[in-house]
C-alpha cells in the first residue's frame, strides 16, 4: 500500500527546508486528531467501527493509540497549518475521509496517517503534509522488531504481541527510513520484515539493502502474520 505524500510538502522535504512552521502545524494536527478520534467514538459510527472490527483491532487498544474517523474529506487553507504560502500560493491542504492514526511520542505528535476503512485495491494510505516521519513506529525500540508495510496488520500486530515487538508501519518502500530508525533496525536483535504482495519484494529487499534475504516473509492473512512472527 503506497501513501499519497503531496510532493512538494513530503515528510522527507520538509526536513530539509523551512516550508513550514512546526508551532502553528502541531496544535492544528492534534486538534483534527483529537476531533477525529471524538467522531469514532460518538454518534453515527458503525461502519468505521465494523471496519476496524474485521481487521482485528480491539476497541481498548484503539482508543489508547487515539486511532480517529474523518468522515468527510477536508480541505483547509495551508498558512493555517503553518506553511509557507510563497510558491504555494492557492493550495490546499487535503484531509481525505478514512482511518485517522496518530504517531504521537512522549505527547508530542510526530505524524499522522489516514487509510480509507472502505478499503479497495486502489485506495492508498496517506501522510499529512506536516509529518515528521513517514513510518509508524508502535512500541519501545527493543531487540525484537517486526517490520510491515500495510497499515492496519501492522496496528494488528502489535496489538497481538502485547509490546514484546517494537512493531514499524512503513507505508511507503519508495520513501528512504530515517537515519536513526536504519540504526536501531542495524542493531536489533532480530528483525522481521512482511509484506502480503510478492511484487513488493524487489522494492522491500533496496529499502533494507543490509537484511539478510531470510529476514522477508510474504504472508497472507494477519492470523498468518501473527503466527509466522511468533515462530519466528
Amino acid at each position: 500500500m503506497v501513501p499519497i505524500v503531496t510532493d512538494a510538502l513530503s515528510p522527507i522535504l520538509l526536513k530539509k527546508t523551512k516550508l513550514y512552521d512546526k508551532a502553528v502545524w502541531q496544535p492544528k494536527a492534534m486538534a483534527f486528531v483529537v476531533r477525529s478520534h471524538r467522531h469514532l467514538w460518538g454518534k453515527n459510527n458503525e461502519d468505521p467501527q465494523a471496519f476496524l472490527f474485521t481487521r482485528g483491532l480491539k476497541n481498548q487498544f484503539m482508543k489508547n493509540l487515539l486511532l480517529g474517523w474523518n468522515k468527510f474529506g477536508q480541505e483547509r487553507p495551508i498558512e493555517n497549518w503553518g506553511f509557507k504560502t510563497d510558491s504555494q500560493t492557492g493550495r490546499k491542504l487535503f484531509l481525505p475521509s478514512g482511518i485517522v492514526v496518530p504517531f504521537i511520542v512522549e505527547k508530542q505528535l510526530q505524524s499522522i496517517f489516514i487509510h480509507p476503512y472502505d478499503e479497495n485495491k486502489t485506495q492508498k494510505t496517506t501522510i499529512v503534509p506536516g509529518s515528521l516521519s513517514s513510518t509508524l513506529v508502535l512500541g519501545e525500540k527493543i531487540k525484537k522488531i517486526a517490520i510491515v508495510q500495510h497499515l492496519f496488520d501492522g496496528l494488528f500486530l502489535f496489538q497481538e504481541t502485547d509490546g514484546s515487538y517494537c512493531v514499524m508501519v512503513h507505508p511507503d518502500p519508495h520513501l528512504p527510513l530515517d537515519h536513526h530508525l536504519k540504526s536501531i533496525i542495524a542493531n536489533a536483535g532480530s528483525v522481521c520484515i512482511f509484506f502480503n504482495d510478492n511484487n513488493d519484494i524487489t522494492i522491500n529487499k533496496m529499502l533494507f539493502p543490509d537484511i539478510s534475504n531470510h529476514c522477508f516473509h510474504t504472508y497472507h492473512s494477519k492470523k498468518e502474520l501473527k503466527k509466522m512472527l511468533l515462530m519466528y
